[in-house]
Order: C-alpha cells, then structure tokens, then sequence
C-alpha cells in the first residue's frame, strides 16, 4: 500500500507540522445528499490524485463524519504520536475503506501505532478533546478556511491537494 510519508519528509526539509481540525461535515448535522453525477466526479476526482500524487487512495463514503477522529488525533499529539495516527487514519480511510468516525476502529487504529486502548476509547467516549477540536474548527472560520487540506505557513495559505516540493518552495 501507498504511504503518507508526511515524518520523513518533514524531518527531511526541517520543517515542523502543526495539524488543526477541521470538519467538512461538523457533527450533529446531517450531510446533504447529491445527484449521482456529484458523487462519479467525486470519486473521479479521487482516483485522478491517487494517480497525480502515486498514492492509493479509493473513495470511502462511510465516514460522514470525523469528530471523533479529529479528537483521537488531539489525543496522539500528546503521547508523541500525532503524524503517525493522521498516517494510521488516512491509510483506514482512503485505502481500508474503514469509517473513521467509529470509536472501535479508531482504538484500532490507536493500538496499531503503540497508544494505550483503554485510554484513548476513555478519551473519545467521554469527549475529553472535543473542546479544542471545536476552538480549531472555529479559527478555521475565522481565517476564512473551507476546504482541506489547507497549508498555512507564516501569513500565507494554501487550499486543496499539494506537492512536496510545492509546498517546499511555498
């Protein structure tokens, strides 16, 4: 399976990474549903940047939502762990064809990578995170952010799928 290298190539250029959540679909409300045309682009789109970008990626309509994970990620930042569960969610979300959304999967995905079961499901059922998934959710508002990926180095942003060596020359 294809790789989210995103340590390596931050410890290869010197660069650090500071991941913010951003929900596409906020929780608690109901996605809208779309003429079957959308969801062919869409997943067109999808199988045209797994090409592009020589990553596997496949179309997942399973995870309409993504607080929990978002929290989950909250959780590995503080063991050390941040970029390898955002790796972790990714690969179960675009090539395991996994709902990201769910708490199983998501301690799942936390043991695969060396964090404590029992802490991070106690985490995610009890919303510990939640709090500081919604402040980034709202400073993406505030800074005009509406789409992901979205880059942002110093004043400057970029919105939607980069290169490396794009965003290295950014």
């Amino acid at each position: 399976m294809g790789k989210f290298p995103l340590d390596q190539v931050a410890k290869e250029n010197d660069i650090e990474i500071e991941w913010k959540a951003f929900e596409l679909r906020p929780e608690g409300e109901t996605t809208a549903e779309h003429s079957p045309e959308y969801y062919e682009q869409a997943k067109a789109n999808v199988d045209r940047m797994s090409k592009h970008y020589g990553i596997e990626m496949r179309w997942n309509d399973k995870s309409k939502h993504s607080r929990h994970a978002l929290e989950g990620a909250k959780f590995a930042k503080e063991y050390g762990k941040e970029n390898e569960y955002h790796d972790a969610v990714f690969r179960a979300h675009f090539q395991q064809d996994k709902t990201i959304n769910d708490i199983d999967t998501l301690v799942e995905i936390g043991e695969s990578i060396g964090l404590d079961k029992e802490s991070l499901r106690e985490a995610l059922v009890t919303g510990r995170y939640e709090e500081q998934v919604l402040a980034d959710v709202q400073l993406a508002r505030e800074i005009g952010i509406s789409a992901v990926p979205c880059y942002i180095s110093g004043t400057k942003g970029v919105m939607g799928a980069q290169t490396y060596d794009s965003l290295l020359h950014y």
